[in-house]
């Protein structure tokens, strides 16, 4: 096991990964590596890491691949019994036959990346069964460049919700030039292809993100899906308190895209930080109205964290309707 930092920690608060990076198979079919927010192929070298089978002294929040859950088994039901919490990223059309059971709510989460098929990924699997073992389940939608980009995210957040997720993560992938050619190449032909050329080599790609985000959001509210992780929850930080915060720090990032330097989001940032380090139950806290207690709950981000939390109102409201406008 060994710590990480997530290039996207807004979306995947997550500190430690268990086991090596996904395998991608020879057919061609890329894997997802969701810390680096890379493709990998079969042909991409795998570091080789040493096995550790000490649990750590605290509860931790790690990531692990379905063959890694399958592998180390027997270690997995240790580290969720001491009380850390383990987000499962499925590799394949093949889900891990058996998941430890979780001693609190949502300390054992699964999510399914999606890939476009541009770029060589493959279709979703069930996730139902998940769902019927109380798991929460949801898709990592990778978001890139691709022909139709938005009619395409509408089709992977209806592929997400056909599948069974309960929630949905978007996030963009890197896209280096190495990966940009091998796909133009592969599908230009002989004569070239001037569209494609554009697509790849001549779009503001930070900018595109930033929008395939916001029609993301849009399409999951259409179709009634939940964003953000619902865990995973450790002994020490339960599950509304990791749910609230990722929604703030979601937010966060958001603020950050809509308005650059001039963002609030560092204020939901910091906010967010200090209540998953004090394990305090946010709604008990909107109950008592004690949420100035945790640091960095000035009036303006507890007026917006109580608005995000239940459902609506000001500023949330205000924010929301930016962050979706056409």
């Amino acid at each position: 096991m060994r710590r990480i930092e997530p290039v996207f920690p807004d979306l995947l608060p997550l500190s430690h990964r268990l086991g090596p990076p996904p395998a991608a198979a020879a057919d061609g079919t890329v894997v997802l590596d969701p810390v680096e927010m890379r493709l990998l192929r079969w042909t991409d070298a795998r570091p080789r890491l040493a096995a550790d089978r000490s649990l750590p002294r605290r509860p931790l929040r790690v990531l692990l691949h379905g063959e890694t859950a399958v592998r180390e088994r027997a270690f997995l039901e240790r580290l969720v019994g001491a009380g850390s919490g383990v987000l499962v990223v499925l590799d394949g059309a093949s889900a891990p036959p058996v998941l430890p059971a979780p001693t609190v709510d949502g300390q054992v989460v699964v999510l399914a990346p999606w890939v476009p098929a541009f770029w060589g990924g493959a279709p979703l699997a069930s996730l139902a069964a998940f769902g019927a073992r109380k798991i929460p389940a949801g898709v990592l939608l990778a978001l890139g460049p691709v022909p139709e980009p938005f009619a395409e995210v509408r089709r992977a957040v209806e592929e997400a919700r056909n599948a069974g997720a309960g929630f949905v993560v978007a996030c963009p992938f890197a896209v280096p030039p190495e990966d940009r050619h091998r796909v133009y190449d592969g599908r230009a032909g002989a004569g070239g292809d001037e569209a494609l050329e554009n697509l790849l080599f001549h779009t503001d790609l930070a900018r595109l993100a930033a929008e395939l985000e916001r029609e993301a959001s849009r399409a999951c509210l259409a179709f009634g899906m939940r964003e953000a992780l619902p865990g995973p929850a450790t002994s020490f930080t339960p599950q509304p308190t990791f749910t609230a915060s990722a929604v703030l720090t979601l937010w966060a990032r958001r603020l950050d895209l809509l308005d650059g330097v001039s963002s609030s989001g560092w204020q939901l940032r910091r906010a967010a930080q200090a209540l998953l380090a004090s394990g305090r139950d946010p709604h008990a806290l909107v109950a008592e109205d004690n949420l100035r207690v945790i640091p960095g709950f000035t009036p303006w981000v507890e007026a917006f964290a109580r608005s995000a939390w239940g459902g609506g109102g000001a500023p949330f409201d205000e924010a929301l309707a930016r962050w979706v406008a056409d």
